[in-house]
């Protein structure tokens, strides 16, 4: 009877675990770095958008209320009568340039929240194929090994027969 040339089954045994533990860690991986794309892709597109236009509303409500103020001094019918407006003017001025401030970090978000949504979808691409290989090819490639690895103890026992 030939006789096998079989030496170390343990150490398939080993490389077997050992790409069980890979795909194990690998897919736990894999679902942190989609968990932080989400995350990532939600704070550019939906928050912080969100947050300008709502800085936008504020910045425009306290625009009209600075407006309405320096009316308010600047509508006596005697230019004696009026109270200084130099304060009502300066928190004019403020909020003009607020709101300016707040259109531009608004268009800033839009522009920001398309490019961020891009390169989340570019890397998704090559985090969905890591995620084949733990679901489906290093699994399928343990099995196989373990499946040879049966095959080589059946293959040993025999060859140790007399």
């Amino acid at each position: 009877m030939p006789s096998s040339n079989v030496r170390n089954i343990e150490s398939l045994e080993s490389f077997h675990a050992g790409m069980i533990r890979l795909s194990s860690e690998w897919q736990k991986t894999v679902d942190e770095i989609r968990m932080l794309v989400q995350r990532a892709e939600e704070h550019f597109t939906h928050a912080r958008p969100a947050y300008w236009r709502q800085q936008e509303r504020i910045a425009d409500r306290e625009l009209t209320e600075a407006k309405n103020d320096l009316s308010v001094k600047r509508s006596s019918v005697r230019p004696q009568d009026r109270p200084a407006a130099s304060e009502a003017v300066k928190r004019v001025r403020v909020a003009e340039a607020r709101k300016r401030l707040c259109e531009e970090k608004k268009r800033d978000a839009k522009k920001c929240s398309l490019e961020i949504s891009r390169q989340c979808d570019n890397l998704l691409g090559p985090v969905a194929d890591l995620a084949q290989h733990c679901d489906v090819l290093l699994p399928t490639a343990a099995k196989e090994l373990r499946g040879l690895i049966t095959q080589l103890k059946l293959y040993a026992g025999e060859g140790e027969r007399p």
